[in-house]
């Protein structure tokens, strides 16, 4: 009976070769796939933070201009996006608030190029809570 089983272990680790470089073959292909999923969203993430961070510092350059005397605010916004390699879709101004939207055009190769849009808002304190709905929109392109 002992011969028996010691056989018939040694026939089951036989069979069992070569089973931890598959398994470890699939680990590794697992690593891979998540690895292809996550570029994506790391890309689409970085490049969220870049549209908002641009936005903030167009709509406060924007609005320090006029402040400052300069007679188109939205041109000011432009030149910093534009920095920030980011694009003025939309800019209003409202007495000495500077509302606008910024596009970020991303790169992700076989799946496209989306654009991510994100709004800020600058100026005086007392300016934004006497209009906390925002100033109308208009197309300063």
């Amino acid at each position: 009976m002992t011969h028996y089983l010691r056989q018939r272990h040694r026939h089951r680790v036989r069979n069992e070769r070569g089973a931890g470089t598959l398994l470890m073959l699939w680990v590794a292909l697992a690593f891979l796939g998540a690895g292809l999923l996550a570029v994506p969203w790391i890309v689409v993430s970085l490049g969220s933070h870049r549209a908002n961070t641009a936005a903030d510092l167009a709509a406060l350059s924007a609005a320090q201009a006029i402040q400052s005397g300069d007679p188109d605010a939205c041109k000011t916004a432009r030149e910093i996006a534009t920095v920030h390699h980011a694009e003025v879709t939309q800019c209003a101004v409202n007495g000495e608030v500077v509302s606008l939207t910024v596009a970020v055009h991303l790169r992700l190769g076989a799946l496209g190029t989306p654009t991510i849009h994100t709004n800020s808002r600058a100026g005086p304190v007392t300016e934004i809570a006497a209009d906390p709905g925002g100033a109308d929109w208009a197309d300063d392109g």
